[in-house]
């Protein structure tokens, strides 16, 4: 009588499945568990940038006294956006560069912010406040956003309110606002309007 010898153990095709079954929920919980980019973290970011605008204004100093006059203003940075309404919007950092031999100056970009695709700019104004005080002087155009930072370290007033293109009303990460004061880089960031 023959006996029979008992396999012990997986195939190989049996394995190649496992590991492919286990790549596949890998690279799901990877895709689901990283970080999402909320109106919180767009506005932390831009108050950064304000902040880092603010100090480059102060090292760079003063306009010359020719440049200021040509131009009718002593600021030394500024912020510019570019957008349409409710979209992801684009900052620019640029730095104002003086021609040592005539009294003109040309804007030097330095940095840019584009705002994640996920998060959009819902409006802004050249005030301090609240998405309900502000109201009346909310814009929402982009491209007319400017910021300007002086030698002195100020900058002008603004509120930026953003807004999570997916969400819940309600929510934390849902809406955000960042208000630059005017009192040099000091920056308040709300997660609510």
């Amino acid at each position: 009588m023959r006996s029979r010898r008992v396999q012990a153990g997986f195939t190989l095709t049996e394995m190649m499945i496992v590991v492919a079954i286990i790549a596949v929920l890998s690279t799901l919980a990877i895709v689901y568990m990283k970080p999402k980019t909320t109106p919180g973290d767009v506005s932390n970011t831009f108050g950064d940038v304000v902040r880092r605008a603010s100090r480059q204004a102060i090292t760079y100093g003063p306009v010359r006294a020719d440049v200021a006059t040509a131009l009718g203003s002593k600021r030394r940075m500024r912020i510019i956006g570019s957008g349409a309404a409710n979209s992801s919007p684009l900052f620019t950092v640029q730095k104002l560069t003086e021609d040592p031999s005539t009294p003109t100056a040309v804007w030097e970009v330095i940095q840019t912010y584009q705002v994640p695709s996920r998060v959009f700019g819902e409006s802004y104004a050249y005030a301090v406040g609240d998405h309900a005080t502000l109201n009346g002087s909310l814009q929402t155009n982009w491209s007319n956003f400017e910021l300007s930072c002086f030698p002195d370290g100020t900058c002008t007033p603004a509120t930026l309110f953003f807004q999570s293109t997916t969400g819940v009303t309600g929510q934390l990460d849902f809406q955000a606002r960042v208000s630059i004061l005017p009192l040099g880089t000091a920056t308040l960031i709300r997660k609510y309007w």
